[in-house]
């Protein structure tokens, strides 16, 4: 794991326009690798650890979902803002990037592809 490099990529994806925080939370127990978020976002932390419950949601009800594939993002719309979980690698979504946006200026596409990059960095090799 490269953590220079993983640290370096959440500083470049928070100066994204649009973007108010993110990080990479563990799937399963909702601990916090690392996060990065602009000035003033009140409790981020919290927000981070709790934005796994949705994807954690979509887990326990998998089955009725089989049909539409692998689950390749959950976005939520609040009226403040926009939470997006992506999956860092494909094969193991037991790391997760947590995206917390505005509700325009922000290329989720674009940000879904960096998060599976982030799935080469958490390799011991990346």
């Amino acid at each position: 794991m490269n953590l220079s490099r993983l640290s370096a990529e959440l500083d470049l994806m928070v100066a994204e326009p649009g973007i108010v925080g993110c990080a990479l939370v563990d799937a399963n127990t909702g601990l916090v690798w690392h996060a990065r978020a602009r000035n003033g976002v009140a409790n981020a932390d919290r927000l981070w650890e709790a934005a796994v419950d949705y994807w954690r949601l979509h887990d326990r009800q998998s089955l009725h979902f089989a049909e539409l594939g692998p689950l390749g993002a959950a976005v939520m719309y609040h009226s403040a803002g926009v939470l997006a979980v992506f999956p860092c690698c494909r094969d193991d979504p037991a790391v997760l990037l947590v995206s917390h946006g505005q509700h325009q200026g922000v290329d989720w596409v674009a940000l879904q592809r960096r998060a599976r990059a982030f799935g080469d960095l958490l390799r011991p090799s990346g």
